[in-house]
């Protein structure tokens, strides 16, 4: 493993409060833990860091729970931010799905919540804020030719104010080994497989990704069916009033192209071998995540992660997830009950 690396806050950046954008990934933690590191060496005054998650409810139950794991294992809050009802809301608004060419998920579900956040931090302490992003450049092009600090001019698709993007030149290896040096597990999902953690299931997951959601979690594939005919339904009532409004019935997956849609056909073709033709004789091996890094340490097979350590005093009745707060099931939205 390479040694440590730091962060250093630009000087205009002093005396800012520094909002992280947490997701559960392995960036987001690692620039936590990052800054941390700066405030134990004296650099950032701690009460000018917070931590924030847009919970967009369309979340996997791992990440809840390693959200709460971060919260006991580093004494830290993480506020969360959302908009009602969340991604089933605004598919029910919508009477569709997110697409490629209409990716109003990430706008409405996580900048405009994030950004409600920092306008009311400003407007409650009169300081200014900056918006910290794990963001680095080797997981995309686009990416690559971001820059690590910049005033970003208000605008309908920009922020609007200043952005850090301390990891831009961090390396995967990086990000696992600051994990690493404070005893810090990834999210778990890493372990099982997947290569990104946020949405469960992304418009833009990969075969590989869908079908570990299908082996995993069969109750999301039969909601996404539930809502997919929902929507085809909402849609012929609406094409009633409006003609023509809606071309074709909702799916959540963009596959008209390849000629089939709606999810069953979806995580049928996901199981199949690359040319989506032929099924495996054996189902393969996980690739991505853990595995394709080959650096984090793997699971027991049929362990359910949690940190031995932790205190969760509310458990749902419904699906035996473990959580700190009262109120509704962060993975099912059923009601928890004391231990």
């Amino acid at each position: 493993m390479p040694p440590v690396k730091i962060i250093v806050l630009p000087s205009e950046g002093r005396g800012l409060i520094i909002v992280v954008s947490v997701s559960g990934g392995k960036d987001s933690t690692a620039l936590i833990l990052a800054l941390l590191e700066a405030v134990d060496r004296g650099e950032i005054p701690r009460h000018l860091i917070r931590f924030a998650f847009a919970d967009t409810g369309w979340e996997a139950p791992e990440t809840y729970a390693y959200l709460d794991y971060l919260r006991t294992t580093l004494k830290i809050e993480i506020d969360v931010v959302s908009v009602d009802g969340g991604m089933r809301a605004r598919i029910r608004h919508r009477a569709g799905f997110p697409g490629r060419m209409q990716r109003w998920c990430t706008r409405e579900l996580k900048i405009d919540p994030l950004r409600a956040f920092h306008d009311r931090l400003i407007e409650e302490t009169g300081v200014d804020t900056i918006s910290a992003m794990g963001i680095r450049a080797a997981e995309s092009e686009s990416r690559s030719k971001m820059a690590e600090w910049e005033d970003e001019p208000e605008g309908p698709r920009s922020w609007g104010g200043w952005l850090w993007r301390p990891l831009l030149q961090w390396s995967i290896e990086d990000v696992l080994t600051i994990h690493n040096h404070h005893g810090v597990k990834v999210n778990p999902l890493y372990q099982r497989g997947h290569n990104r953690v946020g949405c469960y299931p992304c418009i833009f997951a990969n075969k590989e990704e869908i079908a570990l959601i299908a082996d995993h979690a069969p109750w999301r594939i039969d909601e996404i069916r539930q809502l997919e005919s929902e929507m085809t339904a909402l849609r012929a009532d609406r094409n009633e009033e409006q003609p023509g409004r809606y071309v074709h019935e909702a799916s959540f997956f963009q596959t008209q192209r390849q000629g089939f849609t709606g999810i069953d056909a979806v995580v049928a073709w996901a199981r199949t071998d690359h040319g989506g033709r032929q099924f495996p004789l054996f189902a393969p091996a996980p690739r991505g995540g853990c595995m394709r890094w080959g650096i984090c340490d793997m699971p027991d097979a049929e362990a359910r992660w949690r940190d031995p350590d932790a205190d969760f005093p509310f458990v749902c009745g419904a699906c035996g997830y473990e959580q700190l707060g009262e109120g509704l099931c962060n993975a099912c939205k059923h009601p928890v009950s004391a231990r």
